[in-house]
């Protein structure tokens, strides 16, 4: 298994990624790297699959507690840790869901509507209330939420009066009202770029909440990545400036999600498969991995090309296969099942 050692930072990344003696270039085929590099401890969990929960796309997956709550479709579904359904948390179809968070404090899941509406169910599935985003932060676009540290967390987009577009970062009691506010900014890279500006979710890193909006293109993300470490930002206050409403003060876009050990980023459009990337960088041994995914060899269930937080903290992650990649592990599932949703905790 090849990686890719730090003092490659010295080379120029332009149109390539240098691994070991070898030259990777998109869409070209290398040694792909085993899930058991990363993690020690995967779960299956097969979804139950009856009338009342059959799932399309697994857009999110949150987890609570014992409780997994998953958006798929335009519903949120409840289940517990063994795969079993609950409940159904939305049964509305006027609703079209944006974005969700849950509130394990007082079992409230927080879900953003396409209106900037916001609603806030029990976990039972129970509708308690109903805030108007924009009454809070008006002229505001809610691009995420989160909740973290008693408090719910936001991203928006606004555009001035000279059409200036401008994102930005708050911090907001439970009824959608801000309490601080900080203006984005992209992170210095050390080089001109535009995108990565665009998609926008939030995650903590040392207790504190930060914006990852990925590249979306995978030829410069090592050499960004080396560059943030070595230029010292990921240490730094700014970004993290949260002071008070309307502050000027940026705070920083990251490329790529920090956990306590590993830096992950990825890019799937399922358009074309030279652009997709997994990447992720291991701080612990200055080694990066293959940005064609990991073997998942635990289950069986082949190439895993993605991998999604469960946690704001990045430490758990999540996949899903279905039908015949799930066929040697579990072979009593057939083409109609529910996915087997897998959880990887990346070692510490």
């Amino acid at each position: 298994m090849r990686k890719l050692p730090l003092f490659l930072f010295s080379l120029a990344i332009v149109s390539c990624v240098y691994r070991g003696k070898t030259v990777y270039t998109p869409g070209e085929f290398d040694v792909t790297d085993s899930l058991s590099d990363i993690s020690q401890i995967i779960t299956a969990i097969p979804l139950e699959t009856n009338l009342q929960c059959q799932l399309a796309d697994l857009k999110q997956v949150k987890q609570a507690s014992a409780d997994i709550f998953i958006w798929s479709g335009n519903d949120i579904y409840r289940f517990n840790r063994k795969g079993v359904f609950i409940n159904r948390i939305i049964n509305d179809n006027h609703i079209r869901i944006c974005n969700f968070a849950i509130n394990p404090d007082n079992q409230h899941v927080i879900v953003l509507d396409s209106l900037n509406l916001v609603h806030t169910y029990s976990f039972d599935g129970n509708m308690l209330l109903m805030e108007d985003a924009e009454a809070g932060l008006p002229g505001q676009t809610i691009l995420d939420i989160a909740y973290h540290d008693h408090y719910l967390w936001a991203v928006t987009s606004s555009i001035s009066v000279d059409n200036h577009f401008a994102k930005w970062l708050y911090k907001l009691d439970l009824s959608f009202r801000p309490l601080e506010g900080s203006r984005l900014a992209m992170a210095d890279l050390g080089r001109f770029y535009l995108d990565g500006y665009w998609n926008s979710e939030l995650y903590v890193a040392d207790k504190k909440v930060y914006v990852y909006s990925p590249i979306s293109f995978k030829e410069t993300i090592l050499n960004d990545t080396l560059y943030l470490i070595s230029s010292g930002q990921l240490n730094q206050e700014r970004l993290f400036p949260l002071t008070g409403i309307g502050n000027e003060f940026p705070a920083y876009t990251l490329p790529f999600r920090l956990g306590k050990r590993y830096i992950l980023a990825s890019w799937q459009t399922n358009k074309s498969e030279s652009t997709n990337y997994l990447f992720c960088f291991d701080r612990k041994t200055n080694k990066a991995y293959n940005m064609n995914g990991f073997k998942d060899d635990f289950f069986q269930t082949g190439i895993v090309k993605d991998l999604h937080p469960l946690d704001s903290y990045n430490q758990e992650y999540y996949f899903y296969k279905s039908g015949k990649e799930v066929a040697i592990s579990f072979p009593e599932r057939d083409e109609n099942a529910n996915p087997v949703l897998f959880f990887v905790k990346l070692n510490g």
